[in-house]
């Protein structure tokens, strides 16, 4: 570092400043002179800092530099801080009547006074020239230049106050300095109706929020090829007060800073925030309480999925060499947003299609299952073949799953049977096509399809399906799920309420599944 203390960095602080300008002919250096480069008014810490950078560079040679041993000068907070991400955390709540006041703590204040920092001295120059105009226009200073109005309204006021004693009254309009206007705005939102932003609502607010604490971020970690370390953007349910299209922005948003090899780490509520196609990057905490004899013990399980575990398990069952793009691609396929609703259940009920889905929750309020009180969530899994995909990911994350779907026994298609084998074999049941519905603790699997199976269960099944057809304008297989809900809100719908002898069997297993296991082969035990 310099050899002289008025260039260390790490010694210009006010106090400093103050004992070195009662010297400030001797600030040379060769045939340099630092007051060159301040002016003769004293500078602030901010602005010597500036010019000692410029005052090094262009006149310190090697001989005016030696090396320092400091122990520690910064402090271990100081050292960790330089070198640990920039950590930003936004909370649930937050009032951006605080965010958008300048003050030099606050990342607004802080970005603002980045700019003021950034004002070369011309700019500088050429602002204090415009608010030294203004002061003539506004005050005596400048004579014949002041506004016409004011001298009139100091006139008046001089000659009634001579009424009582002699005195002369002056009007002085106090001019703001450069640092005073750049650090004073106010913030303005625009989105049809120009207002500003603490009277916007609350979903902007939080927009406003994100952007101001990003760009602040960005001012302290760099971006491109000046980034000088990472960042750690932690948000607690970014999705209050968001609509859904905003959400899915947010996560796209989220998506792309992360893929700047920045961090982002949020807590939701919102199945519109995952992907069930990134369920290396789902943490859940399940709540589990533990009832003594004399007391009530709750404690916190974190359960995650390493992508390199599925990877593992793909080449232990078929002999696949897949890779991290692989996978995201072959679970991108089982993707809907209702289908991450799972994420946030108790437990699952993972089944086939719309048929079920529309079906069964009708069923189970006529059985006295309220799912939604329960938290478990009916999932369609957009046909047979993600049901082993999903239950996977569920399994893993520690939510036990239920399934259901159709063996199709007298498909012409040996993959749709195959796939029947192979989701009976992942829950260790027996592959043959079952005589009967089968029912287990944890799958259900009808021999053919869910209306022909049910329909011995069915009163008037042949008549119900015409009605249904008839007054829904249905043809040939058309509306299958439009069907099965028909037929189900009438059976329940009467007194007393018919539920199937089946489909009552499945819900009382699907109600009371447990988690038993790991389900991937080298995880198992």
């Amino acid at each position: 570092m310099p050899i002289y203390e008025w260039l260390q960095e790490s010694h210009i602080n006010g106090a400093n400043i103050t004992e070195w300008w009662k010297n400030k002919n001797n600030l040379k250096v060769g045939n340099g002179d630092f007051l060159n480069y301040i002016g003769t008014a004293k500078p602030g810490v901010g602005v010597w800092k500036e010019k000692a950078k410029e005052f090094i560079e262009n006149h310190l040679t090697e001989a005016d530099f030696k090396d320092f041993w400091n122990e520690n000068p910064q402090g271990y907070a100081g050292v960790l801080k330089g070198t640990l991400p920039h950590f930003i955390f936004v909370p649930a709540v937050r009032d951006i009547t605080d965010e958008a006041k300048v003050t030099k703590t606050n990342p607004f204040g802080k970005l603002l006074y980045a700019v003021l920092e950034s004002v070369t001295a011309q700019q500088k120059a050429e602002l204090e020239t415009t608010l030294a105009d203004l002061q003539k226009r506004l005050n005596r200073i400048g004579g014949n230049e002041r506004l016409e109005s004011i001298v009139k309204t100091e006139k008046k006021l001089n000659d009634v106050l001579k009424e009582y004693m002699t005195c002369d009254l002056e009007i002085e309009f106090q001019s703001p300095s450069v640092e005073t206007l750049l650090t004073t705005p106010q913030l303005f939102a625009d989105d049809g109706f120009r207002n500003m932003v603490t009277n916007k609502g609350h979903g902007l607010q939080r927009a406003i929020i994100f952007s101001i604490l990003r760009c602040y971020s960005e001012l302290i970690t760099g971006v491109g090829e000046e980034k000088k370390k990472p960042m750690i953007f932690a948000v607690e349910e970014p999705e209050l007060y968001m609509h859904p299209q905003a959400q899915r922005n947010i996560r796209r948003v989220f998506r792309g800073i992360s893929d700047k090899d920045d961090q982002v780490i949020f807590s939701t509520h919102s199945s519109l925030l995952l992907d069930v196609a990134y369920f290396d990057e789902v943490v859940r905490v399940e709540s589990v309480q533990n009832k003594t004899d004399d007391k009530n013990i709750v404690k916190s399980i974190v359960w995650q999925l390493p992508m390199q575990a599925m990877i593992n398990d793909l080449k232990a069952r078929y002999g696949i060499e897949a890779s991290h793009d692989s996978i995201r691609e072959l679970y991108s396929h089982a993707y809907h947003p209702n289908r991450s609703e799972g994420f946030f259940a108790k437990s699952i009920i993972l089944v086939e299609g719309a048929t079920e889905q529309y079906a069964l929750p009708i069923y189970a309020e006529a059985a006295g299952y309220h799912l939604d009180q329960l938290n478990i969530s009916i999932v369609d899994s957009g046909g047979k073949g993600s049901l082993d995909r999903l239950y996977r990911i569920f399994n893993e994350l520690g939510i036990p799953c239920y399934m259901l779907f159709d063996y199709d026994k007298n498909s012409n298609d040996k993959n749709i049977v195959d796939k029947s084998v192979e989701l009976l074999n992942l829950l260790g049941e027996p592959t043959n096509p079952p005589d009967n519905i089968l029912i287990c603790d944890n799958i259900a699997c009808f021999p053919n399809k869910w209306e022909k199976d049910l329909s011995p269960e069915i009163p008037n099944v042949d008549d119900l399906t015409q009605k249904a057809r008839k007054e829904m304008g249905l043809h040939g297989d058309s509306g299958k799920p439009l069907i099965a809900r028909y037929i189900a809100n009438k059976l329940t719908s009467q007194n007393p309420p018919i539920v199937p002898a089946s489909i009552q069997s499945i819900l009382e297993k699907a109600v009371s599944v447990k988690w038993e296991k790991c389900c991937l082969c080298e995880l198992q035990e």
